[in-house]
């Protein structure tokens, strides 16, 4: 064999090998691409689980504290204020261990209706829908047993929400009806205006937009009598959107 067929033999051995490597780059990259690929579409998913069931954002709930800060013992007052400090930091796992521990102090029926209400809000926050609505409950069993309106109220408001996000619209209307009435009862114009919102929105959602606008005007009219602007603005965006047939972004009014 000649020089010239060597160098010849060697050009295409070397041109096989560098086309080889170039296959080996791409298929790597080519399987980087697909796990990157599941891994933005899982994330993806599990933002849009959230946000699917998260319809109102967890600062929407009504806080309750029973009077556990002021009239509990030393001990599970100051437990309380550190599971509060992990809330506020957004650390809800430990909050919620501190809490269960709070229980276990004998509290009175108000200060445990402030405990599990706080418990169902972690647990809300954590998409934890199911323990939310349980403990949302147990607290409602126990304000009516001890006559607690403010503890009652916390826990039926909470409990519209959860409902709302499972997407049982009947369920969130019908106990939001039972709101206001507390709220009336109570004479309190705050809660029943930003109530009212609520249920607005719930029939927008549902499409029964003759009651949606309804109740967005009654809300409407309690936030100009009390002066409340921002809120007055909140509840005006979402009449014009329920006449723009959008749903989609309602305003929910923070307690």
């Amino acid at each position: 064999m000649s020089v010239f067929d060597n160098s010849k033999m060697r050009t295409i051995v070397l041109i096989f090998f560098l086309l080889l490597v170039l296959l080996s780059v791409v298929a790597v990259l080519f399987m980087l691409l697909i796990a990157l690929s599941r891994a933005l579409r899982m994330k993806t998913s599990k933002k849009e689980a959230v946000k699917q069931t998260r319809i109102f954002p967890a600062r929407m709930l009504a806080e309750y504290c029973g009077g556990i800060r002021k009239t509990a013992s030393l001990k599970t007052a100051e437990l309380f204020e550190k599971g509060l400090l992990y809330k506020r930091n957004g650390e809800f796992n430990p909050a919620v261990k501190i809490f269960e521990e709070c229980l276990n102090d004998n509290p009175t029926h108000e200060q445990k209706t402030g405990i599990l209400v706080t418990l169902g809000n972690c647990n809300f926050a954590l998409n934890e829908l199911n323990r939310a609505r349980a403990y949302y409950q147990k607290a409602e069993n126990l304000s009516i047993e001890s006559d607690d309106r403010n503890g009652r109220l916390a826990c039926m408001v909470n409990l519209g929400l959860v409902y709302a996000a499972e997407k049982r619209w009947s369920e969130s209307i019908e106990n939001y009806h039972r709101v206001i009435e507390l709220d009336r009862k109570m004479n309190y114009l705050t809660g029943e205006a930003i109530d009212l919102n609520t249920l607005g929105w719930l029939y927008h959602t549902t499409g029964d937009l003759e009651s949606a606008l309804r109740h967005y005007e009654q809300s409407l009219a309690i936030f100009k009598r009390l002066k409340d602007h921002k809120k007055a603005q909140l509840v005006e965006d979402n009449i014009r959107r329920l006449e723009n047939l959008d749903s989609t972004q309602g305003n929910g009014v923070n307690r």
